[in-house]
């Protein structure tokens, strides 16, 4: 879906955004994107994800891959994309301590994230982008 307004995501945006993580290799009938494990519904504090694009101190004030916001780039608040990274730039971005972690609470989503590395730890992003600066 395109997104409004003249904001768009580019290095330097500060943005926030609604997110859900699903594991490609654990896909059923039900769930045939794959398993969820992480949603900003469920496993943030405030429904939603906010950093600075292209930025990253190395203490985890980034969230996400870099992968993930160069596809995130040109989207408009309002606008949903659904981008697939591979198990090469998960694996990546595990190391760099720059994937969304389930919330303690989440134990379902816990054990799918640990069980994600020992298969094809293909991901899909579903990102709605609620806010840009």
């Amino acid at each position: 879906r395109e997104g409004k307004g003249d904001a768009a995501v580019k290095p330097g945006s500060k943005v926030a955004v609604e997110m859900t993580v699903r594991c490609r290799s654990f896909a059923t009938a039900n769930e045939p994107g794959g398993l969820k494990y992480f949603s900003t519904r469920d496993d943030t504090e405030f429904n939603e994800l906010a950093w600075t694009v292209g930025e990253y101190d190395g203490e985890g004030s980034n969230p996400v891959p870099p992968e993930l916001e160069e596809a995130m780039m040109g989207m408009k608040k309002g606008a949903v994309r659904r981008i697939e990274l591979p198990s090469t730039a998960v694996f990546k971005a595990r190391n760099l301590g720059r994937l969304p972690v389930p919330a303690e609470k989440n134990k379902e989503g816990k054990r799918l994230f640990e069980r994600l590395f020992k298969t094809d730890a293909t991901l899909l992003f579903e990102v709605l982008v609620t806010r840009i600066k």
